[in-house]
Protein backbone atom coordinates (compact mmCIF):
# COMPACT_ATOMS: atom_id res chain seq x y z
CA UNK A 1 0.00 0.00 0.00
CA UNK A 2 1.52 3.38 -0.95
CA UNK A 3 2.58 5.68 1.89
CA UNK A 4 0.88 9.06 1.66
CA UNK A 5 2.46 12.25 2.97
CA UNK A 6 -0.05 12.41 5.86
CA UNK A 7 0.60 8.79 6.82
CA UNK A 8 4.37 9.31 6.83
CA UNK A 9 3.96 12.34 9.11
CA UNK A 10 2.00 10.15 11.54
CA UNK A 11 4.68 7.43 11.43
CA UNK A 12 7.31 10.02 12.39
CA UNK A 13 5.19 11.22 15.32
CA UNK A 14 4.52 7.65 16.50
CA UNK A 15 8.22 6.81 16.14
CA UNK A 16 9.05 9.68 18.47
CA UNK A 17 6.42 8.51 20.98
CA UNK A 18 7.65 4.90 20.96
CA UNK A 19 11.23 6.09 21.62
CA UNK A 20 10.17 8.39 24.45
CA UNK A 21 10.60 7.58 28.13
CA UNK A 22 6.98 8.65 28.61
CA UNK A 23 4.28 5.97 28.56
CA UNK A 24 1.69 6.20 25.78
CA UNK A 25 -1.70 4.54 25.64
CA UNK A 26 -3.60 4.45 22.35
CA UNK A 27 -5.54 7.60 23.33
CA UNK A 28 -2.24 9.38 24.03
CA UNK A 29 -0.93 8.40 20.59
CA UNK A 30 -4.10 9.72 18.93
CA UNK A 31 -3.77 12.99 20.84
CA UNK A 32 -0.07 13.32 19.99
CA UNK A 33 -0.80 12.96 16.27
CA UNK A 34 -3.74 15.36 16.34
CA UNK A 35 -1.81 17.94 18.37
CA UNK A 36 1.27 17.88 16.14
CA UNK A 37 -0.58 17.73 12.83
CA UNK A 38 -2.80 20.57 14.08
CA UNK A 39 -5.40 20.43 11.30
CA UNK A 40 -3.04 19.48 8.46
CA UNK A 41 -5.22 16.43 7.83
CA UNK A 42 -8.59 15.14 9.02
CA UNK A 43 -8.78 14.23 12.69
CA UNK A 44 -6.82 11.05 13.42
CA UNK A 45 -8.89 8.19 14.84
CA UNK A 46 -8.02 5.21 17.05
CA UNK A 47 -8.57 2.89 14.08
CA UNK A 48 -6.06 4.88 12.01
CA UNK A 49 -3.42 4.58 14.75
CA UNK A 50 -4.02 0.82 15.03
CA UNK A 51 -3.52 0.49 11.26
CA UNK A 52 -0.38 2.65 11.46
CA UNK A 53 1.08 0.45 14.19
CA UNK A 54 0.40 -2.71 12.20
CA UNK A 55 2.02 -1.17 9.11
CA UNK A 56 5.11 -0.07 11.03
CA UNK A 57 5.48 -3.61 12.41
CA UNK A 58 5.02 -5.27 9.02
CA UNK A 59 7.58 -6.28 6.39
CA UNK A 60 6.24 -3.57 4.10
CA UNK A 61 6.97 -1.03 6.83
CA UNK A 62 10.03 -1.12 9.08
CA UNK A 63 9.47 -4.31 11.11
CA UNK A 64 9.34 -1.98 14.09
CA UNK A 65 9.70 -3.79 17.47
CA UNK A 66 6.56 -2.25 18.96
CA UNK A 67 5.57 -3.86 22.25
CA UNK A 68 2.42 -3.57 24.31
CA UNK A 69 3.06 -3.34 28.04
CA UNK A 70 0.06 -4.32 30.17
CA UNK A 71 -0.51 -2.59 33.49
CA UNK A 72 -3.86 -3.70 34.86
CA UNK A 73 -6.46 -2.63 32.32
CA UNK A 74 -4.06 -0.21 30.69
CA UNK A 75 -1.87 -0.90 27.66
CA UNK A 76 1.21 1.14 26.89
CA UNK A 77 3.05 1.14 23.54
CA UNK A 78 6.82 1.43 23.16
CA UNK A 79 9.82 -0.01 21.32
CA UNK A 80 11.43 -3.08 22.88
CA UNK A 81 14.72 -1.78 21.48
CA UNK A 82 15.23 1.79 22.78
CA UNK A 83 17.79 2.48 20.02
CA UNK A 84 15.35 1.64 17.21
CA UNK A 85 14.04 4.40 14.94
CA UNK A 86 12.45 4.26 11.50
CA UNK A 87 14.95 6.96 10.51
CA UNK A 88 17.76 4.46 11.03
CA UNK A 89 16.18 1.64 9.03
CA UNK A 90 16.86 0.92 5.34
CA UNK A 91 13.89 1.13 3.00
CA UNK A 92 11.90 -2.06 2.45
CA UNK A 93 11.56 -3.68 -0.96
CA UNK A 94 7.98 -2.38 -1.19
CA UNK A 95 9.11 1.18 -0.47
CA UNK A 96 11.92 0.91 -3.01
CA UNK A 97 9.39 -0.32 -5.58
CA UNK A 98 7.26 2.75 -4.89
CA UNK A 99 10.28 5.01 -5.34
CA UNK A 100 11.18 3.21 -8.55
CA UNK A 101 7.68 3.83 -9.92
CA UNK A 102 7.83 7.51 -8.94
CA UNK A 103 11.27 7.93 -10.54
CA UNK A 104 10.08 6.24 -13.74
CA UNK A 105 7.06 8.56 -13.81
CA UNK A 106 9.20 11.68 -13.34
CA UNK A 107 11.73 10.57 -15.94
CA UNK A 108 8.90 10.00 -18.42
CA UNK A 109 7.71 13.62 -18.26
CA UNK A 110 9.45 15.12 -21.24
CA UNK A 111 10.51 18.70 -20.85
CA UNK A 112 11.61 18.19 -17.24
CA UNK A 113 15.28 17.30 -17.66
CA UNK A 114 16.01 18.15 -14.02
CA UNK A 115 14.68 14.68 -13.18
CA UNK A 116 16.91 12.87 -15.66
CA UNK A 117 19.53 10.75 -13.93
CA UNK A 118 17.48 10.58 -10.73
CA UNK A 119 17.88 6.79 -10.66
CA UNK A 120 21.69 7.19 -10.71
CA UNK A 121 21.57 9.73 -7.88
CA UNK A 122 19.48 7.41 -5.70
CA UNK A 123 21.83 4.52 -6.42
CA UNK A 124 24.80 6.63 -5.28
CA UNK A 125 22.97 7.26 -2.00
CA UNK A 126 22.62 3.52 -1.48
CA UNK A 127 18.97 3.40 -2.53
CA UNK A 128 19.44 0.77 -5.24
CA UNK A 129 16.21 0.16 -7.11
CA UNK A 130 14.95 -3.28 -8.03
CA UNK A 131 13.98 -4.51 -11.49
CA UNK A 132 15.66 -1.70 -13.39
CA UNK A 133 14.99 -3.58 -16.61
CA UNK A 134 11.25 -3.81 -15.96
CA UNK A 135 9.23 -3.02 -19.06
CA UNK A 136 7.38 0.29 -18.81
CA UNK A 137 3.65 -0.24 -18.37
CA UNK A 138 2.35 3.30 -18.86
CA UNK A 139 2.64 6.27 -21.20
CA UNK A 140 2.04 9.96 -20.61
CA UNK A 141 0.83 12.14 -23.45
CA UNK A 142 3.63 14.48 -24.49
CA UNK A 143 4.26 16.83 -27.39
CA UNK A 144 7.76 15.82 -28.52
CA UNK A 145 7.83 18.68 -31.05
CA UNK A 146 7.01 21.37 -28.48
CA UNK A 147 9.22 24.44 -28.90
CA UNK A 148 10.84 25.84 -25.74
CA UNK A 149 11.19 22.62 -23.78
CA UNK A 150 14.81 23.52 -23.12
CA UNK A 151 13.68 26.46 -20.94
CA UNK A 152 11.65 24.36 -18.47
CA UNK A 153 14.66 23.56 -16.29
CA UNK A 154 15.76 27.22 -16.15
CA UNK A 155 12.27 28.30 -15.13
CA UNK A 156 11.92 25.47 -12.61
CA UNK A 157 15.25 26.38 -10.99
CA UNK A 158 14.37 30.09 -10.96
CA UNK A 159 11.19 29.28 -9.02
CA UNK A 160 12.96 26.88 -6.65
CA UNK A 161 15.86 29.24 -5.92
CA UNK A 162 13.77 32.43 -6.10
CA UNK A 163 15.69 34.26 -8.77
CA UNK A 164 14.47 36.70 -11.42
CA UNK A 165 15.25 36.12 -15.09
CA UNK A 166 15.48 38.27 -18.20
CA UNK A 167 13.18 36.91 -20.90
CA UNK A 168 12.93 37.56 -24.62
CA UNK A 169 9.34 36.77 -25.56
CA UNK A 170 7.62 36.54 -28.96
CA UNK A 171 3.85 37.12 -28.71
CA UNK A 172 1.68 35.96 -31.59
CA UNK A 173 1.51 38.56 -34.36
CA UNK A 174 3.60 41.09 -32.43
CA UNK A 175 7.20 42.17 -32.09
CA UNK A 176 9.56 40.50 -29.65
CA UNK A 177 9.49 41.79 -26.09
CA UNK A 178 12.27 41.84 -23.50
CA UNK A 179 11.56 42.14 -19.77
CA UNK A 180 12.61 40.94 -16.32
CA UNK A 181 10.29 38.23 -15.05
CA UNK A 182 9.76 36.74 -11.60
CA UNK A 183 8.50 33.16 -12.23
CA UNK A 184 6.28 31.60 -9.56
CA UNK A 185 4.49 28.54 -10.95
CA UNK A 186 4.66 26.12 -13.89
CA UNK A 187 1.54 24.49 -15.34
CA UNK A 188 0.96 22.16 -18.27
CA UNK A 189 -2.33 22.52 -20.12
CA UNK A 190 -3.35 20.91 -23.39
CA UNK A 191 0.20 19.53 -23.92
CA UNK A 192 1.73 23.00 -23.55
CA UNK A 193 3.73 24.51 -20.70
CA UNK A 194 2.95 27.90 -19.15
CA UNK A 195 4.85 29.86 -16.52
CA UNK A 196 3.05 32.25 -14.16
CA UNK A 197 4.65 35.24 -12.46
CA UNK A 198 5.03 39.02 -12.50
CA UNK A 199 6.98 41.35 -14.72
CA UNK A 200 9.33 43.85 -13.15
CA UNK A 201 7.54 46.68 -14.97
CA UNK A 202 4.05 45.46 -14.03
CA UNK A 203 3.96 43.98 -10.54
CA UNK A 204 0.20 44.39 -10.04
CA UNK A 205 -0.82 41.70 -12.51
CA UNK A 206 -0.09 37.98 -12.74
CA UNK A 207 1.17 37.09 -16.21
CA UNK A 208 1.11 33.67 -17.83
CA UNK A 209 3.66 33.11 -20.55
CA UNK A 210 3.50 30.26 -23.05
CA UNK A 211 6.90 28.61 -22.79
CA UNK A 212 6.92 27.89 -26.53
CA UNK A 213 6.88 31.65 -27.16
CA UNK A 214 10.04 32.23 -25.09
CA UNK A 215 13.09 32.78 -27.30
CA UNK A 216 15.76 33.44 -24.68
CA UNK A 217 16.29 33.34 -20.90
CA UNK A 218 19.18 35.06 -19.13
CA UNK A 219 19.96 35.46 -15.42
CA UNK A 220 19.06 38.75 -13.74
CA UNK A 221 20.55 40.39 -10.64
CA UNK A 222 17.30 42.17 -9.78
CA UNK A 223 15.96 40.98 -6.37
CA UNK A 224 13.25 38.34 -6.68
CA UNK A 225 9.63 39.27 -5.97
CA UNK A 226 7.75 36.48 -4.22
CA UNK A 227 3.98 36.27 -4.72
CA UNK A 228 1.97 34.75 -1.90
CA UNK A 229 -0.62 33.04 -4.05
CA UNK A 230 -2.45 29.81 -3.21
CA UNK A 231 -1.90 28.28 -6.64
CA UNK A 232 -4.07 25.24 -5.93
CA UNK A 233 -7.02 27.67 -5.57
CA UNK A 234 -5.94 30.10 -8.30
CA UNK A 235 -7.26 27.74 -10.99
CA UNK A 236 -10.58 27.00 -9.25
CA UNK A 237 -12.34 29.83 -11.08
CA UNK A 238 -11.02 29.14 -14.57
CA UNK A 239 -10.59 26.44 -17.17
CA UNK A 240 -7.11 26.39 -18.65
CA UNK A 241 -4.59 29.09 -17.83
CA UNK A 242 -6.17 32.49 -18.59
CA UNK A 243 -7.31 34.18 -15.36
CA UNK A 244 -8.41 37.69 -16.34
CA UNK A 245 -7.90 39.89 -13.28
CA UNK A 246 -11.15 41.88 -13.26
CA UNK A 247 -13.40 39.42 -15.10
CA UNK A 248 -16.46 38.29 -13.10
CA UNK A 249 -17.08 34.71 -12.09
CA UNK A 250 -20.29 33.67 -13.87
CA UNK A 251 -22.52 30.63 -13.81
CA UNK A 252 -22.18 28.78 -17.09
CA UNK A 253 -25.09 26.42 -17.67
CA UNK A 254 -25.19 23.92 -20.52
CA UNK A 255 -26.60 20.52 -21.43
CA UNK A 256 -24.77 17.71 -23.16
CA UNK A 257 -26.55 15.03 -25.16
CA UNK A 258 -25.89 11.46 -26.29
CA UNK A 259 -22.55 9.67 -26.02
CA UNK A 260 -20.65 12.88 -25.28
CA UNK A 261 -22.67 13.26 -22.08
CA UNK A 262 -21.22 10.00 -20.72
CA UNK A 263 -17.71 11.11 -21.63
CA UNK A 264 -18.08 14.43 -19.80
CA UNK A 265 -19.69 12.70 -16.85
CA UNK A 266 -16.54 10.65 -16.28
CA UNK A 267 -14.19 13.50 -17.28
CA UNK A 268 -15.85 16.77 -16.15
CA UNK A 269 -14.66 20.06 -17.63
CA UNK A 270 -14.01 21.37 -14.11
CA UNK A 271 -13.57 19.62 -10.77
CA UNK A 272 -16.15 21.93 -9.12
CA UNK A 273 -18.80 21.34 -11.79
CA UNK A 274 -22.34 20.55 -10.61
CA UNK A 275 -23.61 17.65 -12.73
CA UNK A 276 -27.03 15.98 -12.96
CA UNK A 277 -28.09 13.25 -15.37
CA UNK A 278 -31.53 13.04 -16.94
CA UNK A 279 -31.67 10.00 -19.22
CA UNK A 280 -29.09 10.45 -21.97
CA UNK A 281 -28.74 14.17 -21.20
CA UNK A 282 -26.23 15.69 -18.77
CA UNK A 283 -27.00 19.01 -17.11
CA UNK A 284 -23.84 20.91 -16.14
CA UNK A 285 -23.29 24.13 -14.18
CA UNK A 286 -19.90 25.80 -13.69
CA UNK A 287 -19.00 28.93 -11.77
CA UNK A 288 -15.97 30.24 -13.66
CA UNK A 289 -14.54 33.20 -15.50
CA UNK A 290 -15.39 32.99 -19.18
CA UNK A 291 -12.08 32.83 -21.00
CA UNK A 292 -10.65 31.72 -24.34
CA UNK A 293 -10.03 28.14 -23.19
CA UNK A 294 -13.64 27.64 -22.04
CA UNK A 295 -15.01 28.95 -25.34
CA UNK A 296 -12.74 26.68 -27.36
CA UNK A 297 -13.66 23.68 -25.24
CA UNK A 298 -17.39 24.26 -25.63
CA UNK A 299 -16.91 24.63 -29.38
CA UNK A 300 -15.14 21.25 -29.53
CA UNK A 301 -18.37 19.60 -28.31
CA UNK A 302 -20.65 21.78 -30.48
CA UNK A 303 -22.74 19.00 -32.11
CA UNK A 304 -23.79 17.63 -28.72
CA UNK A 305 -24.01 20.71 -26.51
CA UNK A 306 -26.66 23.34 -25.80
CA UNK A 307 -25.56 26.41 -23.84
CA UNK A 308 -28.33 27.84 -21.65
CA UNK A 309 -26.55 30.71 -19.88
CA UNK A 310 -25.18 33.34 -19.83
CA UNK A 311 -26.69 35.00 -22.87
CA UNK A 312 -23.49 36.73 -24.03
CA UNK A 313 -21.74 33.36 -24.16
CA UNK A 314 -24.63 31.88 -26.18
CA UNK A 315 -24.41 34.77 -28.64
CA UNK A 316 -20.66 34.42 -29.06
CA UNK A 317 -20.92 30.64 -29.43
CA UNK A 318 -23.54 31.00 -32.19
CA UNK A 319 -21.41 33.63 -33.93
CA UNK A 320 -18.39 31.31 -33.98
CA UNK A 321 -20.51 28.43 -35.31
CA UNK A 322 -21.87 30.64 -38.10
CA UNK A 323 -18.37 31.79 -38.95
CA UNK A 324 -17.22 28.16 -39.11
CA UNK A 325 -20.06 27.29 -41.52
CA UNK A 326 -18.98 30.05 -43.87
CA UNK A 327 -15.68 28.21 -44.37
CA UNK A 328 -17.69 25.63 -46.34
Amino acid sequence: MPITKDAYMRYRILDKCFRSKLRYQIEDLVKACNDELNGLEKSVSRRTIYYDIEYMKSNDGWEAPIEVEKDGNRRYYHYSDPDFSIDKMPLSETQLKQIQGAVELLNSVEGLPQFEGLSDSLAKMGMMLYDTDTERCFSIEQNSLLVGREFITDLFNAIQYKTAVKITYAPYEAEDMEFVFHPQFLKQYNSRWYVFGVRQDNQEEIWNLAVDRIKKIEPSKIPYIKLYVEWKYYFDEIIGVTNIKDAPVEEVHFQVHGRTSYYLETKPLHELAIIHRYGDMLDVKLKVKINYELKRLLLSYAPDITILAPQHLIDEHKEMLEKALKQY
